[in-house]
């Protein structure tokens, strides 16, 4: 727990706490009409502040973030205060308190409206400058990544024929080095990528085709004809993704299978196999209820590049265990 974050969104419900009172002893007095539909106003807002400090608390921003929107209201209800006892002051008026309270209340909310809005773009702005910096990062890690792996692909050629057993270990490490390149290329091309129809099904039908020539093996596929959802090209990576990881660790005979569903509102394609499923640490890693330290952040790239590529195509990712014992891992689409 943050305390300046809770005692910054905390004082958002209070004000509304606050001006609540002298609006609701106003209403218990049996005022005229005008003044009734003024309280309810008044109460209503009222409320709301009370409710978009929960609210606020609940969306997790920062402490500076909260702080700046717990200022943007405290302005408002000086600047207003002041005004309004001015105004009182030169002129008195009837049920002062209970005017001054509503003018606050909406005041309030008036400036906590802006201070959202202040706090998102500023925000946007940092995401702005952090995108463009894992931009150039990842330019300048997949020029590193292509120029080591050629080079570990030129010394194979000079160690092959003295030593092969050696060379094809050099060889698979720059193969790694490649796909790692590959993917974190996908990943950034999905990210500027805006999702369109695709037809699941097919392109299930097509990571079949692929892991046949690829690793000769039979991934059994259960889809309809069609199952039209919001996805994207590089939707296929991360399905292809799930197929080499059941290949990789299923042993020489693996059995894989891609079943695509159209459940309601929702494109479902889950791939089961028989292998030794995906380690607890590791989904929780990718699911982020454990955080990345240098002692535990996965394996690789893959099921984060599958992650990734869903959640840019509003879709989710979940995992779970095949009937066989091995890993069954589900993509969840937003039908088209």
């Amino acid at each position: 727990m943050k305390p300046l974050r809770l005692a910054a969104t905390a004082s958002l419900s209070l004000t509304g706490v606050v001006l609540l009172v002298p609006i609701l002893n106003h209403l218990l007095t049996g005022p005229l009409p005008l003044g009734i539909v003024l309280g309810v106003v008044g109460v209503l807002v009222s409320l709301g502040l009370v409710a978009v400090g929960v609210v606020v608390y609940r969306l997790d921003v920062s402490q500076t973030n909260a702080v700046r929107i717990a200022g943007w209201n405290f302005l408002g209800i000086v600047v207003l205060g002041a005004v309004f006892t001015l105004l009182f002051t030169y002129r008195p008026v009837e049920d002062a308190g209970f005017l001054f309270a509503v003018a606050l209340s909406a005041g309030a909310v008036a400036h906590v409206i802006i201070g959202v809005y202040d706090v998102r773009r500023i925000r946007a702005e940092e995401l702005a400058t952090e995108r463009e910096r894992l931009a150039v990062l990842n330019t300048l890690v997949r020029h590193n990544l292509r120029h080591e792996a050629q080079r570990l692909l030129f010394a194979v050629e000079q160690v092959r024929d003295a030593n092969p057993e050696t060379a094809a270990e050099v060889e698979a490490v720059a193969d790694d080095l490649t796909e790692i390149n590959e993917n974190v290329h996908a990943v950034e091309e999905a990210f500027d990528a805006e999702p369109y129809d695709v037809d699941v099904a097919a392109t299930c039908r097509s990571v079949v085709e692929d892991a046949r020539e690829e690793y000769d093996v039979d991934v059994a596929l259960t889809a309809p004809e069609t199952a039209t959802a919001r996805a994207g090209e590089h939707l296929q990576d991360a399905v292809s993704e799930l197929v080499e990881n059941a290949v990789e660790h299923g042993g020489d005979d693996p059995t894989i299978e891609i079943d695509v569903v159209v459940d309601g509102e929702t494109v479902d394609v889950t791939v089961t196999d028989d292998g030794p499923g995906i380690p607890e640490s590791e989904r929780e890693l990718v699911t982020g209820e454990r955080s990345i330290t240098q002692l535990e952040h996965g394996s690789g790239l893959g099921l984060w590049l599958v992650r990734w590529i869903v959640e840019e195509y509003d879709g989710t990712v979940s995992f779970g265990e095949s009937e066989r014992g091995g890993a069954a891992v589900t993509l969840t689409l937003q039908r088209a």
